[in-house]
């Protein structure tokens, strides 16, 4: 039998607000991560069931009057069939967890309730302190978490029909009201995409579950020691000088990894500090007051010495230019899976003339594990590296609903990224927009290095015209950039995969782009590719897609279909599969088989 208490997390809001879908689609996304799930219909009680009218509050008037107002307290019948509810969902919420936890055996194990006492509190009204609210109360307090989905209130009152006493809003006045006085509580953005409020659902289920350390040993067992895995990139969100899309990748990736492992993410910080967040330990080593360059030089110097130190039964290493590798392999006596997000040093030579690609190509040999982000850097790691198992795992996107009234639509033409002159090609870009005059201004945003940003100013400078450089576009600025533009110009002179034009697809927006191989995977997916470095092609094809908002709302809406295939939830599950294989002794051996695609990856999630 489990000994654990299995998790009792309800699902809150009104009937139109998706709840029951909610609910069964976080349930199979917990059953696919191995939990014993059980879901329970909690909207109302035997009596309610059986009419089919649950109680509502009559209208406003009942919650302004006096608190010492004795017509507040309900009639007897209400008051009794409140009493008869609270009792019915408190036997129905305990018989269910015990038999969960009788059935679960070592799994670790959650109940999902459609509705739950919040639910009973808006929908009987009666006020705070009250005996019959006191009882809801107390079963909310039972709860290990409530997940409330909100929505507009003629969002809810649209998709259900309901046309019950009392206005939409008031009812929602009293969902906040209560969700402010009462415990773990967490309010979800009813209004997206149900795919990703599924997502933020799970998440914070997840969250609960870290919290909880429900352990998954047998009855009279001790918990098994979790495993430990650490994650080690240069990058991070609040690097003013990169902000790549790798370190939101290694987010991603870490929060997938401690459902099952203790994880530890090593990144780069003006002091060293070590700190939890979301059940991750961040460990800053103190590298980027040397500045950038600098900075990325010791950071590699000191992995090693760091891998001697901590313990770990895998390490996952983001490369880190300019040399990307640490030679890891031969400081670690666990599994070392280098990910190639920022393998540059090919690039390097060409800008600089240093050859750091030889280092590079001595340190690739030591891995026998890599990840790669597309096919072109897998056959290039592959010759590199003969001995060495190399996976393609794509980046991933947050799947939301288009408007199709909006694609082929938008005001600008739309740069995305960091500001690096040589590596994103802003030169290039900026010499094709001056040379084709397209009927479209040009925006830029993203931020770099101070010599980057002085750099892009001058050219600016010198090509003065319809080109708008807004700086660094946080999340909300971003989700605007991306929403309102026609298109997304790509003319980078290297990358790895191009996170920022999957952003753009998941918007129904054409990229244009040089014809990189690394940039290849987007191919028939509403982009637009000219020949390599081709300053006249590329303004041609710009002037072309700004005039024609035919050919971009066709574009747009292959590149919205093609965007679907790289949700986050499948590319962090093969990261997933891939380090259950490495910790796992018993199937340390096995070979990854290739999908339908070409891809070798993991089949278990």
């Amino acid at each position: 039998m489990n000994t654990a208490r299995p998790l009792l997390i309800a699902v809150s809001g009104p009937d139109g607000a998706g709840r029951s879908s909610l609910v069964r689609r976080v349930a199979g996304l917990l059953r696919q991560r191995g939990f014993a799930v059980t879901t329970l219909d909690c909207r109302g009680c035997v009596l309610c069931r059986g009419s089919g009218s649950p109680p509502r509050v009559r209208d406003e008037e009942e919650t302004v009057r006096r608190p010492d107002d004795p017509t507040r307290r309900g009639s007897w019948a209400r008051r009794t069939h409140a009493v008869l509810d609270a009792g019915d969902l408190s036997v129905r919420t305990r018989a269910t967890r015990r038999a969960l936890s009788a059935r679960s055996r070592v799994r670790p194990a959650i109940v999902l309730t459609d509705g739950g006492p919040l639910d009973r509190l808006v929908a009987f009204g009666f006020p705070p302190g009250h005996r019959a609210s006191d009882r809801f109360t107390r079963l909310v307090r039972r709860n290990d978490l409530t997940l409330l989905v909100e929505t507009a209130p003629a969002t809810s009152r649209g998709r259900t029909g309901e046309r019950a006493a009392g206005s939409p809003a008031f009812r929602w006045a009293r969902y906040r009201a209560w969700a402010s006085r009462l415990p773990r509580v967490v309010r979800l953005d009813g209004e997206r995409a149900p795919s990703r409020v599924a997502d933020e659902a799970l998440e914070r289920v997840l969250d609960t579950v870290r919290t909880r350390r429900l352990p998954d040993a047998g009855e009279g067992a001790r918990p098994a020691r979790r495993k430990r895995i650490v994650v080690s990139i240069y990058d991070d969100a609040g690097n003013p000088d990169y902000r790549g899309g790798g370190a939101l990748v290694v987010e991603k990736v870490a929060r997938r990894l401690s459902d099952d492992f203790d994880v530890t993410v090593v990144t780069a910080g003006r002091r060293g500090v070590s700190l939890r967040r979301d059940g991750i330990r961040y460990i800053c080593l103190p590298v980027r007051w040397a500045g950038p360059r600098a900075g990325q030089l010791l950071f590699l110097t000191l992995l090693p010495f760091l891998a001697r130190r901590l313990p770990h039964d895998a390490w996952l290493e983001s490369f880190t230019p300019p040399f990307s590798t640490s030679f890891l392999p031969l400081f670690s006596r666990a599994p070392v899976v280098g990910i190639d997000q920022g393998r540059s040093a090919e690039a390097l030579w060409r800008r600089y003339h240093i050859p750091f690609f030889l280092v590079e190509r001595l340190g690739l040999r030591c891995y026998r594990h890599i990840v790669v982000m597309n096919e072109a850097d897998a056959s290039a790691v592959r010759r590199l590296s003969p001995r060495a198992d190399v996976q393609v795992i794509a980046n991933g996107v947050e799947q939301r609903q288009i408007d199709d009234a909006r694609i082929g639509a938008g005001d600008y033409i739309l740069f995305l990224g960091r500001i690096d002159t040589w590596v994103k090609g802003l030169d290039l870009l900026l010499e094709a927009y001056r040379r084709s005059r397209p009927p479209l201004p040009l925006v830029l945003a993203g931020s770099g290095t101070q010599p980057e940003e002085r750099k892009l100013a001058a050219l600016l400078a010198a090509h003065p015209g319809s080109v708008r450089w807004v700086g660094f576009a946080g999340e909300e600025c971003k989700r605007d950039l991306l929403r309102n533009s026609a298109f997304l110009v790509m003319p980078s002179r290297h990358e790895t995969f191009g996170l920022v034009a999957l952003e753009g697809m998941s918007y129904g927006k054409p990229i244009l782009h040089f014809d990189l191989p690394a940039l290849r995977w987007m191919r028939d997916g509403g982009d637009v590719a000219v020949p390599p470095f081709d300053v006249a092609a590329l303004g041609d094809r710009m002037r072309m897609l700004a005039s024609d908002e035919r050919a971009r709302r066709a574009l747009g809406r292959q590149a919205g279909h093609a965007a679907q295939h790289y949700t986050w939830d499948e590319m962090t599950g093969r990261y997933l599969a891939l380090t259950r294989r490495l910790v796992d002794g018993s199937v340390r051996g096995r070979r990854p088989r290739k999908d339908r695609r070409g891809e070798p990856w993991p089949t278990t999630r």
